[in-house]
């Protein structure tokens, strides 16, 4: 029911436009990257794939990232504008549930993203790559790797959207999380694993580097505790509003 709620006040957003944008943006790099430099990319050694993903994967990762940005945004603008959040709490509806409803939205819109994303640069590679094999689980866990380890971003997001009244303050913070962790040196482990860097990462480096588990399981633990921090910051609002 909230999900279907949810879906219902964003036709009256640009949501939906925006993913359609992102995805289509995302997914169009590799293979215009490829037009333009196939060769350079053909004649490197390794998985036709993990190279590609390596070569275009940064981009496409903060694509993703702005569109969580942009997306957790709009998902509660609709909710402060002409007092609607004041109006929701004489429903009987909970507020946590509200903003769960719209984590799994978001969450869902990205996996598509993600789908697409990869499907395409699988596409590039079975293109360019004669001795590329097909493996759809390999696209899979690709996919559901990519997919897990933006649920913090997603997460800390809405947060943030959440307690922002004005939509543009909220953006503001978002972009500048973005383009602060592209200042820092990626080397450091616990900078890969703050929510605003761990997208960037892909599941060929971490394999290499046997540190899925523990990517994994620290996105898993930071998406409980900004969940937990939203609901704590609802009570302490509805006691004091």
């Amino acid at each position: 029911m909230i999900l279907r709620l949810e879906a219902k006040k964003c036709r009256r957003t640009g949501f939906f436009p925006a993913v359609l944008l992102a995805a289509c943006a995302a997914s169009a790099f590799p293979i215009l990257n490829m037009l333009v430099r196939a060769e350079t990319f053909t004649a490197m050694a390794g998985a036709p794939f993990d190279i590609l993903t390596d070569a275009n994967w940064q981009m496409m990762a903060m694509l993703n990232i702005l569109l969580a940005v942009c997306g957790a945004c709009l998902l509660y603008h609709t909710e402060f504008a002409d007092n609607g959040m004041q109006k929701m709490d004489v429903l009987p509806v909970r507020a946590g549930s509200l903003f769960f409803g719209k984590f799994v939205l978001l969450m869902l819109a990205l996996f598509g993203v993600l789908f697409l994303e990869t499907a395409v640069l699988g596409a590039c590679a079975a293109h360019w790559f004669s001795a590329y094999d097909w493996s759809p689980q390999d696209l899979l866990a690709s996919v559901g790797f990519q997919w897990a380890i933006t649920f913090p971003t997603v997460m800390l997001m809405l947060v943030i959207a959440s307690a922002c009244k004005n939509m543009w303050v909220s953006l503001g913070i978002g972009v500048i999380l973005v383009f602060t962790t592209t200042v820092f040196p990626q080397g450091s482990l616990g900078l890969q694993l703050c929510p605003f860097s761990a997208p960037y990462q892909t599941l060929a480096a971490v394999q290499s580097a046997g540190k899925v588990p523990l990517f994994l399981g620290v996105c898993a633990a930071e998406t409980v505790v900004f969940g937990l921090c939203e609901l704590i910051y609802l009570k302490v609002r509805r006691r004091f509003a």
